[in-house]
């Protein structure tokens, strides 16, 4: 049976093909603008984020991040918040969104722990603008 090697070439030009097809946002990893899908949007500043979860065809949740949001990866704490219809309309948890950057895809995880649920992950792409309104709770 023959034995198959990689030359030092093939192998560097295989590893450059696989850190290629994933790589990190290229720059100074400024991830501000529009980033979304059918499911979730997110709106990055240089200091923030807020996110709208999708209900269909009305957003009836959103996550806030007071901080900016580093690449490649990130894990930080921020605020989810339900809406309910009811006095006052919503409902306030603390949570946590990770997330991981590959180009111009993001995914995005939101953990809320007091509710014990998860939401996510949300694939989003840059440069998305689906947006939606409020949902109009009876």
């Amino acid at each position: 049976m023959p034995r198959y090697t990689l030359t030092p070439l093939a192998l560097a030009l295989a590893l450059a093909a696989g850190a290629c097809a994933r790589s990190v946002e290229p720059g100074n990893g400024n991830l501000a603008g529009t980033w979304g899908s059918t499911q979730a949007s997110l709106a990055v500043t240089d200091s923030a984020a807020r996110l709208l979860i999708s209900y269909g065809s009305c957003y009836g949740a959103y996550g806030t991040m007071p901080a900016a949001i580093p690449t490649p990866t990130f894990n930080l704490g921020g605020t989810y918040t339900q809406l309910t219809g009811v006095y006052p309309g919503k409902v306030d948890y603390a949570a946590q969104f990770s997330g991981t950057l590959y180009g111009t895809e993001m995914t995005l995880t939101v953990t809320v722990p007091s509710l014990q649920r998860t939401f996510g992950p949300y694939t989003l792409a840059r440069g998305d603008t689906t947006s939606w309104s409020a949902c109009l709770f009876p």
